[in-house]
């Protein structure tokens, strides 16, 4: 056979060979996998991981909102487990806590919850109160403003059509304006009170770490198959290589 047929063929051969060895192509990569995920499993950390999120609604409050200041004001009593706190997103908290036993971080999550709720509500209760307190104190203050206009208006009535004083007109609008501004407060103020949210924790979980066996075993197998063809590739051309020097 000529070598420009032989050229024709290369490919064929190729396609041949791979096929004749073929078992190699599934067992050589198969076995990397299972080796690979036994690997990725066994020296893995499995480790319990506790999330904890909480709704904070419009708290302002700095040592329950900055990660580095609730890492200082909330530590954490078993020294066994990690805590981590973070923002998520926006009016979002997040305890997060990590160890090797499932026991101590469901025991360290629901500790640390219950105190930054108990905080959180605290916080609450606290701008509640005294939204409520100054709402109080301006109707207090508008009722007074209110009754001192009264005589005001009983001596423009005792003017009998005539012309009220300058001073008594100015202390009707000073007055006027006063009831204006109260009563602006205390709408306000009653609106932010019907509208205050409540801060809440919105979800808990506790779940094993994953340790990527899947993505490992599966990466194992794509590259181990691709080396394997690569092997089968050469040794064709080192086994023709070297009868075609042996006849030479």
């Amino acid at each position: 056979m000529s070598v420009q047929k032989e050229k024709e063929y290369v490919l064929y051969k190729n396609l041949k060979f791979i096929w004749d060895k073929k078992s190699f192509l599934v067992i050589i990569p198969l076995l990397i996998c299972l080796l690979t995920g036994a690997v990725s499993y066994f020296i893995s950390d499995h480790q319990y991981v506790g999330k904890a999120v909480f709704y904070t609604a419009k708290l302002k409050e700095e040592t329950l909102t900055e990660p580095d200041l609730m890492d200082t004001k909330y530590r954490a009593e078993n020294q066994n487990v990690e805590v981590n706190f973070s923002v998520p997103q926006n009016k979002r908290v997040q305890i997060k806590v990590t160890g090797d036993k499932k026991a101590d971080v469901e025991k360290e999550l629901q500790s640390l919850s219950e105190k930054y709720n108990a905080d959180l509500m605290a916080n609450y209760k606290l701008r509640y109160d005294l939204t409520e307190t100054d709402m109080k104190a301006y109707k207090k203050q508008l009722k007074q403003v209110e009754k001192s206009l009264q005589p005001y208006y009983k001596k423009v009535e005792a003017a009998q059509g005539g012309l009220p004083e300058t001073d008594l007109l100015l202390g009707i609008a000073t007055k006027e304006e006063l009831i204006h501004e109260y009563l602006t407060s205390v709408n306000r103020m009653n609106t932010e009170l019907k509208l205050f949210d409540e801060p809440k924790l919105n979800s808990t979980s506790i779940e094993k770490s994953d340790n990527y066996f899947i993505q490992n075993a599966f990466i194992a197998l794509v590259i181990s198959f691709f080396f394997t063809l690569f092997g089968l590739m050469l040794w064709r051309y080192t086994r023709e290589a070297r009868g075609e020097l042996n006849n030479g």
